[in-house]
């Protein structure tokens, strides 16, 4: 990627264009800018930003000369380097990926000799980060400037090809609709956690009516092999989809499905959303299956991080427990590998969310190791911030903390579905309700096909729950208990939203079925451990379930 800046931090500090070319700076500029530098991901947020460069100032002040140093600071930048620098109402943003950083060498001192006159907190910081860079060893300095990049993580992952769909008559044969259908299920699937999908152009080089999948497996690496034939007429289209295990040329599943050309055309068809869940589902399903019929020594990888991600999702604690079996495993095969990281992190907070857990701060404790080891070893990968940003919003409540990890999730990946939901889950919390409803509404469009759809619906229900959208709040609970009708996180958000909604009998029959969930659910448990439990709304939400008959 192109260098747009280059920032000169140890010796005297300086800022220049690629060509070398130095930008003339205030003393207040040069500080903004270092403070972005040294940021994770180069993203402070506003207040911090506020407080620590106008310390002296009003809020209101502090907010305004924030406001013009940013617009100053990207005048002098120039409008190429200035498209680095970005803010929203929350957060400012530095892209480092673009930005050259100087490492530290010799006994260069970090921004020698400078200093801003009568802010504190500035230099009270500035002496903290020179003393933390001085104990680093020059080859640790941080290197800001070099891009994580999009890790590569496809070689755990199963890949799946979609071969054009043939067209059968009746129907307009001069339309390529057999090859639209196969794009678009790529793109579907491309979305879903479970595979690592083949380029649907690759996939065209194959004649889909002589085509063996052992073939396709051979040539294009695919594990699985989606295949089928349409036909269309009176504006409606039908097709019948096959999904076969590649390497062992088996068709595990088969389906006849029917839909509005008008949608397939405009690229928003529920028809096609709902095979390709059931897709993922399937070899979800297929992988559990495996797993436990066969040694774990002798399956795939790929196999059991699938398996280990299904079980997860199931309420039944041995269920959940086995998931935990396969992916000690999995760490163990794949030895340092992100996504087994990454997905054992995950776990650990599962089972606190599901009241499973014997011992809260040693599973936050866990998943924390799991997130970091996960980020060391794939700086880029958007699941591991998100795994980041779930343990800081969901079990140590430091929700700056959240969307700052958030935030370099879908810097990393825009479309990373879990990082919208649960940043809209956090937003939740802080009562944004409105923001909070966009971002849940934005994952769900995004929601992963596979078995983790009632996880977005009992958030997207909380976060409409926040915007007082009883009514919402009530349907997505119930799509979410129609997967999983133990789950306490639905049970929760409904019983709040039927109390509030001023239907006492019927809130009152859902808590019953939230303490047959969670026998141990109180409203002490509520406010110690919900993150909204300190906000207005959390308070209201512990009246409306006290109300209903959660104990105390």
């Amino acid at each position: 990627m192109t260098v747009l800046l280059k920032i000169r931090r140890f010796g005297a500090f300086g800022v220049f264009h690629a060509n070398g070319t130095g930008v003339q700076l205030g003393a207040k500029h040069q500080a903004l800018v270092a403070l972005l530098s040294t940021a994770e991901g180069g993203i402070r947020t506003r207040a911090f930003l506020e407080k620590t460069l106008w310390c002296l100032a009003q809020p209101e002040q502090a907010k305004a000369s924030l406001r013009t140093a940013l617009s100053t600071l990207r005048r002098h930048l120039g409008p190429e380097a200035a498209k680095l620098l970005y803010a929203n109402r929350e957060r400012v943003i530095l892209d480092l990926t673009r930005a050259e950083l100087d490492s530290c060498t010799g006994n260069a001192e970090f921004m020698e000799g400078f200093e801003l006159p009568h802010e504190a907190v500035f230099n009270a910081w500035l002496a903290e980060a020179r003393a933390e860079f001085s104990r680093r060893p020059a080859a640790q300095a941080p290197l800001g400037g070099t891009s994580p990049g999009r890790v590569i993580l496809d070689g755990l992952l199963p890949s799946i090809a979609v071969l054009p769909f043939a067209h059968r008559a009746p129907g307009e044969a001069t339309a390529p609709l057999g090859s639209l259908m196969s794009e678009e299920l790529s793109r579907y699937l491309s979305r879903s956690w479970a595979f690592s999908v083949t380029s649907f152009l690759a996939s065209r080089q194959f004649n889909p009516e002589t085509v063996r999948p052992a073939e396709v497996s051979s040539v294009a690496g695919a594990d699985y092999l989606v295949s089928g034939t349409v036909s269309s007429g009176g504006g409606r289209f039908h097709a019948e989809i096959d999904l076969h295990d590649a390497v062992r040329e088996k068709v595990i599943w088969s389906r006849c499905f029917e839909g509005a050309l008008d949608n397939l055309m405009e690229g928003r068809s529920k028809v096609l959303r709902n095979a390709t869940l059931q897709i993922g589902q399937t070899a979800a399903g297929e992988a559990v299956r495996l797993a436990d019929f066969q040694p774990l020594r002798n399956l795939e990888s790929h196999t059991l991080l699938m398996a280990a991600i299904s079980l997860m999702q199931e309420m039944e604690v041995q269920k959940f427990q086995q998931a935990y079996s396969i992916l000690t495993h999995l760490l163990e095969r794949e030895r340092g590998h992100a996504l087994p990281l990454t997905w054992t992190g995950f776990w650990h907070v599962m089972r606190v969310e599901r009241g499973l857990s014997r011992n809260r701060e040693d599973d936050c404790r866990k998943a924390s190791q799991m997130a970091e080891a996960a980020i060391e070893a794939a700086p880029g990968f958007s699941l591991a911030h998100t795994l980041k940003g779930l343990i800081s919003s969901h079990l140590t409540f430091r929700f700056d903390q959240a969307l700052d990890a958030y935030d370099l999730a879908l810097r990393d990946n825009p479309n990373e579905a879990l990082a919208l939901l649960l940043k809209g889950a956090t937003l939740a919390y802080q009562d944004m309700p409105d923001e909070a409803v966009q971002m849940t509404d934005a994952a769900r469009r995004l929601t992963p096909l596979g078995p983790q759809c009632y996880y977005f619906d009992a958030l997207s229900a909380l976060a409409n729950l926040s915007a007082r959208n009883y009514g919402r709040a009530i349907e997505l609970a119930d799509r979410s208990l129609e997967a999983k009708r133990s789950f306490p996180v639905p049970l929760r958000s409904k019983a709040i939203a039927l109390q509030m909604s001023g239907q006492d009998a019927e809130a009152r029959s859902t808590v019953q079925k939230l303490l047959e969930a969670a026998p141990e659910f109180c409203l002490s448990q509520f406010q110690r451990d919900n993150p909204a439990a300190m906000s207005p709304a959390g308070r209201e939400w512990a009246s409306a379930l006290r109300q209903a008959g959660v104990p105390e």
